[in-house]
């Protein structure tokens, strides 16, 4: 039996900008993050997290744009389709115009997934 080659991709998801951005963030969070846990522990999510304005991330009051996540998956619409399936896509918390995939070549290997 033999396994699909698998790559690492990049994604760069910025957050709409109008006011209500934020509000449609954190309604759906809670769903959101259970999705990714799963996805981490799946090992097809290696490293995920909020990007934070540069003026704001050292204050408690932190002002959240977007997100950046690493995946390890056999094909870049394969990663297109978690994405576009994600909660934060269908409820209009990432910017759909912005969003960014690419292949990823690390400079050093990524560390192995921790046993779960």
């Amino acid at each position: 039996m033999s396994t699909a080659t698998k790559h690492t991709f990049a994604v760069y998801a910025p957050d709409y900008t109008d006011p209500e951005a934020f509000s449609r963030r954190m309604a759906v969070r809670a769903t959101h993050l259970v999705r990714v846990k799963s996805m981490k522990e799946e090992g097809l999510l290696r490293i995920g997290g909020v990007l934070a304005d540069p003026e704001t991330y050292q204050s408690a009051e932190k002002k959240l744009v977007g997100s950046m996540l690493i995946f390890e998956a056999e094909s870049l619409e394969a990663v297109r389709k978690i994405i576009e399936e994600d909660i934060y896509w269908s409820s209009n918390v990432w910017d759909k115009e912005k969003v960014v995939i690419l292949p990823w070549i690390p400079a050093f290997p990524l560390p192995p997934l921790a046993p779960q």
